[in-house]
This record gives structure tokens, sequence and C-alpha cells, in this order.
């Protein structure tokens, strides 16, 4: 009577001793055993790999791109940063601005003053014509 492993218990892989052993029953000398052993593993791993197609490479491909893009958002964040100015240049850009708004105050009121006179003499005119 075959007796099988219950279903949870997955069975024991043979080592490579145990294979070395198997292919030296054989008949073969160790060191083909040897070699033998090794291109049956990479046989075996070749499949492995390239029967991976379908939903682990899908996966595996947007993973991928998904980090590649992570990766594009973080080098494009930290030249951001790097770009931005320093305590001398945040110093100067506010001094500049300062002398732009007061600049700004001061000739508003005369700007304001000549919008002012110029609307008074088109209303005046206008009205001397009706």
């Amino acid at each position: 009577m075959d007796q099988k492993p219950p279903p949870s218990q997955k069975p024991k892989l043979p080592t490579p001793q145990d294979l070395i052993s198997h292919y030296e029953s054989q008949g073969m000398p160790t060191a083909d055993a040897s070699i033998k052993v090794i291109e049956d593993l990479q046989n075996v791993l070749y499949r492995v790999v390239s029967s991976g197609r379908g939903k682990k490479d899908k996966f595996m491909g947007e993973t991928s791109r998904k980090l590649d893009t992570a990766n594009t958002r973080l080098a494009i964040l930290e030249l951001k940063v790097d770009s931005k100015p320093g305590y001398g240049e945040t110093l100067a850009i506010g001094v500049a601005a300062g002398a732009l708004l007061r600049g700004a105050g001061s000739v508003l009121p005369q700007l304001l003053g000549a919008i002012g006179q110029v609307w008074s003499a088109v209303k005046t005119t206008n009205s001397t014509r009706s």
C-alpha cells in the first residue's frame, strides 16, 4: 500500500547528495553525477523562471513601472528642494519686494488721482454734449 503524505504537508525535496547518489547508483562516476545534477537543477530553474508568464510577470511589470514612477517623482522633488533659495537670497527677495511695495505705495495715490482727473474730464465732456 502506497502511503501518500497528507495534503497539508509538502513532500520533502531531495538533497543534492541524494541526487548525486541516485545517478551514481545508475553507474555514473561522481564527477559526471555532479554535473548531471547541476544540469538538472539549471533546467528546473529555467523552467520555473520562464513558466511564470501571465499574472506574476504582469504584476512584476506593473510593480517595476510603479517603482520607476515613484523614483522619478522623488528625483523631481529632490531637485525642487535643492533649488530653493538660501537665507541670503530670501532676504534679498524680501528687501526687493518691500521696496517695490513702498514704491507702489507712493505712486499709487498719484496714479489714482490722475485716473480720477481723466474720469472727471471725460464725464464733464460727455455732460456738456448732452
